[in-house]
């Protein structure tokens, strides 16, 4: 059961990774990058790497009904 939900994780690290690393490199990526307060440069791309990661990792762990 451990082992299963370490893999899991595991598969949505890689995946929000891997989207995070596509989208910055993508066309359109220098679109997403802001500069924040402190004068930094911030991408949005974090976001849909997130909840690629999240899904990823959160679906193969899911239960169905009670």
């Amino acid at each position: 059961m451990r082992l299963g939900r370490l893999l899991a994780v595991g598969a949505g690290v890689l995946a929000a990774r891997y989207t995070l690393r596509q989208t910055r490199t993508s066309p359109g990526g220098p679109a997403l990058e802001r500069t924040n307060y402190r004068g930094r440069t911030v991408t949005l791309a974090a976001g849909p790497a997130l909840a690629v990661g999240a899904a990823t990792g959160g679906a193969p762990t899911a239960r169905a009904g009670p």
